[in-house]
């Protein structure tokens, strides 16, 4: 452990934040186990795990900056505006350039945007969850929040495939994002992978691997 009461676990894809929590917790015997920023079951990356005393500084750590790298695929969109969701929507992809892209990145760069969360997430509105409103097939207004992109690198856009670097502040919702994109370029778009490389002052190449991590004897 590099940091006192404090480990910083690459989570795998499958299993929610907490499910990594409960995991370690009964694994290791610790009488408190919390995180630092919840990822989705089908993102991996970088999560800030608080051990007994150390909990007590996830708060302040729920707060910082974080960075992704995310797939988002042109051509549908779905309910959940990920690639677990159903499909909502088919549109074409090809008359998406890369400077309309980059045009699009500057400009929620320059000036930010006021960002829709997904139905599928667990913001609390009146005291339940967004989710358990979707599960319902209840309407309810979600009110968009101001956020922006601290800063960009596009990795790589091909066959309707973008592949970018992002810079992002508390309460960023990627898979937004995704949705927003294929909304912005005259198409639909949903996230289809989603890594978190940093969060805070933690890199992806301090992580230590969660399958490794649950070998370790006790």
């Amino acid at each position: 452990m590099q940091y006192p009461n404090l480990l910083i676990v690459n989570k795998p894809k499958g299993f929610t934040s907490n499910d990594i929590v409960q995991m370690i917790k009964k694994h290791f015997h610790y009488q408190k186990v919390g995180h630092g920023g919840t990822l989705d079951p089908n993102a991996t990356g970088v999560l800030v795990i608080g051990i007994n005393e150390g909990t007590k500084a996830l708060h302040g750590l729920t707060n910082d900056h974080k960075q992704y790298i995310a797939e988002v695929k042109f051509g549908a969109s779905t309910d959940t505006y990920d690639v677990e969701g159903k499909i909502t929507k088919h549109a074409s992809f090809e008359h998406i350039k890369l400077e309309d892209i980059r045009s699009i990145f500057e400009r929620l760069k320059k000036e930010g945007y006021q960002q829709t969360p997904p139905i599928y997430s667990a913001i609390k509105i009146k005291g339940k969850k967004l989710y358990d409103y979707a599960r319902q097939q209840q309407t309810v207004e979600i009110i968009p929040r101001a956020t922006q992109i601290l800063d960009y690198e596009i990795k790589e856009f091909h066959d309707g495939s973008l592949t970018i670097k992002i810079d992002v502040p508390k309460g960023f919702y990627v898979r937004s994002l995704a949705h927003d994109l294929g909304v912005w370029l005259n198409s639909a778009a949903f996230l289809n992978n989603l890594i978190r490389t940093r969060s805070g002052q933690f890199e992806i190449t301090q992580a230590v691997d969660f399958a490794e991590l649950m070998k370790t004897s006790v």
